[in-house]
């Protein structure tokens, strides 16, 4: 089947279509082919237990076919060194190619059993917090479908999710999978509040742009969405919101936001893990879990809150652990998108031929009890389609809620 969705998406790429995958040179069949070969056998040599989840044999197999159909073009190619990569099962072994797929410009994110429309450029912006119906007339329930052959499944089923939700708006994925007719062009089919069906029509925009995006802000209506990154620290009252989307510059930002914590007398705090990706372990423990757990009026239960869902990843993930045993943090949200206990850490390889950058996991933790296969919260909270649409973060709101209950140590700090 995939390789007959292939050798279609082969033709249809030559019709018109554009070329985005522009860092990548063009290439011949046998160059593609090489690559294919140097794809597994760096996987092998790299990844820490290559064959712990998908046996050495299938992945020849997907190997195999991927150089019967190997075609001098970028996308056809590239789709098929990703669905091998995905195959090994965890989300730390993948194709880099962030900076290669065209997108859409929607984004969408599972809530409530369906796929919302979550962030958009402002031309679409009366399209938050709509549903995503179909694509191309292909229901989303089918595109998904055809697309989790390019998701890792050994991490859990809430990573799967994300993962999915990040491949329904990328042109090259759903064009090489038969799910859009041209990928210069497709018909997003939109489902509002009201029930009424809306029929989008989008081209995608190259990788190398950076589009402003809007989301619906606090005040239930369209604000400009930059992308969270780093450590924001803002005072809902005397409750201190910790919003740690990323290690970036954590160490050279942590002391100061300690430090204001400490000066505004914060009587409970909430760190929020929930955008959280990954970075460096041992920063979070010493800037995140440490400082936490000595502030005696912080570190205490029902006033020390952790908010995870499907995107918190790799280090932070582990950090979320960390917060569980070494503090009385109540955990809040949806599950970690990690195993707690699987493969991490990047060991990347270059191929040959293409420069493509390949990621294989070359670490085996153990963080949770066997069989484990998601980080649960102590109080499991789903954010709401109704309360997105209007603002409201139902995940944060029930932790402050139970914050309330916490009360002041005379004498303590922090």
């Amino acid at each position: 089947m995939f390789a007959r969705l292939l050798m279609v998406a082969s033709i249809m790429f030559g019709l018109g279509t554009p070329c985005w995958a522009k860092a990548i040179p063009e290439l011949t069949a046998e160059q593609w082919r090489e690559d294919v070969d140097a794809l597994v056998a760096g996987l092998e040599k790299n990844h820490r237990d290559p064959w712990n989840f998908v046996s050495r044999a299938e992945v020849l197999r997907l190997a195999d076919e991927a150089k019967r159909t190997a075609k001098a073009e970028n996308q056809v190619m590239l789709i098929a060194l990703h669905r091998i990569a995905a195959a090994i099962g965890d989300g730390h072994t993948f194709i880099a190619v962030s900076n290669i797929y065209a997108r859409y410009p929607i984004e969408v994110r599972f809530i409530e059993g369906d796929f919302l429309v979550t962030r958009s450029t402002s031309a679409n912006a009366a399209r938050l917090g709509d549903r995503l119906v179909a694509i191309d007339g292909v229901a989303v329930d089918k595109a998904v479908e055809k697309l989790m052959a390019l998701v890792p499944r050994n991490e859990n089923r809430w990573h799967e999710r994300h993962v999915v939700a990040g491949l329904l708006t990328q042109a090259e994925p759903l064009h090489a999978m038969g799910i859009v007719r041209r990928m210069a062009g497709a018909t997003f089919t939109l489902e509002a509040p009201d029930d009424r069906r809306v029929h989008l029509r989008l081209e995608p925009y190259a990788p190398s742009a950076q589009p402003a995006f809007v989301t619906i802000g606090r005040d239930g209506q369209p604000t400009v969405d930059a992308g969270a990154r780093g450590l924001k620290l803002s005072m809902l009252g005397d409750v201190a919101y910790l919003d740690f989307a990323s290690y970036h510059a954590l160490k050279e930002d942590s002391p100061g936001v300690w430090a204001a914590i400490d000066k505004a007398q914060a009587r409970a705090l909430v760190i929020d893990f929930r955008k959280n990706g990954g970075g460096s372990l041992p920063a979070g423990r010493q800037n995140i879990v440490y400082p936490a757990w000595k502030r005696s009026q912080l570190n205490r239960g029902g006033c020390l809150f952790v908010l995870t869902g499907p995107m918190t990843f790799s280090a932070a993930m582990t950090n979320v652990t960390d917060m569980r045993r070494e503090t009385e943090a109540t955990v809040v949200g949806l599950p970690a998108g990690a195993k707690p206990n699987g493969y991490q850490e990047n060991g990347w390889f270059t191929l040959p031929n293409s420069g493509l950058r390949v990621s294989a996991a070359q670490r085996r933790y153990r963080f949770g009890a066997v069989g484990e296969t998601a980080v649960m919260p102590d109080l499991q909270v789903e954010q709401t389609i109704e309360d997105w649409r209007n603002g409201r973060d139902t995940a944060l709101n029930a932790a402050l809620s139970k914050a309330q209950g916490c009360e002041r140590l005379n004498g303590a700090a922090g």
